[in-house]
């Protein structure tokens, strides 16, 4: 039976880099330096099929010249944001061989917070993760999703979920007055390649964040939504917005069985199963 090659695509993936930023007028320990770290995924699109069907290789851009190259454009870009270096990375890529008519670069930057005042000292354990993915195709416009993954968010109160859908194998009774925890994920598209990224994310995040704590949530889908629409509200060059927001259980823990009332005060987390909500709001 004859077969064909529909779709090939090949890179590197996880190249861990970070960069200090040091405006070298000073000795290392006087100056005030900046510190920045990403996880880049790399895929090439083009003519390499001979590669899979005639074991002619001639056309591959190997996947270590690939990681080489992220490394030295760190070196030569100003790495302003995950964005901009991501747009750095697939120009280069699509001047550089002919031969590649698609570069998709998708970056997850490692947030380094400055501890305290120190010009040179950081900390990195938050769990928010800000990303970024450039789709560079030939002779057009590249395309930049910017997002943020495991920003975990919660309020508790301000929060129901009542009159939902009733069968019998409903158990969920209405709720008033829950806790509202989740681990957002965000993925927004701009509008162009030329902007602020920095100060759009910001915005973005932002607007996000300020909704999420305005009002009473009926639902997650609902306060979903609304975030979506103030970030859209906020922030005019971003054309389109998706949101993840699995739920975060707190389950009410039955101190009655004790002898005690749990007047909304002691809960059970759980981890699995969750909730999983998702949308994407749009101009």
């Amino acid at each position: 039976m004859p077969v064909e090659l529909t779709h090939d695509a090949y890179g590197k993936c996880r190249v861990r880099v970070s960069k200090i930023k040091r405006p070298r007028r000073a000795p290392a320990n006087a100056e005030r330096h900046e510190f920045i770290e990403a996880a880049v995924d790399l895929l090439l699109e083009g003519d390499f099929q001979a590669a899979y069907t005639a074991a002619d290789n001639r056309q591959i851009v190997a996947t270590d010249t690939c990681k080489n190259t992220i490394y030295v454009l760190a070196q030569e870009d100003p790495f302003a944001t995950i964005e901009s270096f991501g747009l750095a990375i697939a120009a280069h890529l699509l001047r550089q061989y002919a031969q590649v008519d698609k570069a998709a670069v998708t970056l997850r930057e490692h947030r380094w917070q400055r501890l305290f005042d120190s010009p040179h000292a950081f900390t990195g354990s938050d769990r928010e993760t800000p990303t970024a993915r450039i789709t560079a195709v030939r002779d057009q416009a590249p395309v930049v999703v910017a997002g943020i993954e495991g920003l975990v968010i919660a309020k508790t109160t301000e929060s129901g979920f009542a009159n939902f859908h009733r069968d019998k194998y409903r158990t969920l009774e209405d709720a008033q007055d829950r806790i509202f925890a989740s681990e957002l994920t965000a993925a927004w598209e701009y509008a162009r390649p030329d902007l602020d990224f920095s100060a759009c994310r910001e915005t973005v995040r932002t607007a996000l964040l300020r909704r999420f704590i305005d009002h009473y949530s009926h639902s997650v889908q609902k306060t979903l939504y609304r975030m979506g629409q103030a970030a859209l509200d906020a922030a005019p060059d971003v054309l389109s917005l998706t949101l993840t927001m699995p739920n975060k259980h707190h389950l009410l823990f039955p101190l009655e069985r004790f002898g005690k009332t749990n007047e909304n005060e002691v809960f059970v987390v759980t981890e699995e199963p969750f909730g999983y909500i998702t949308g994407t709001v749009s101009r």
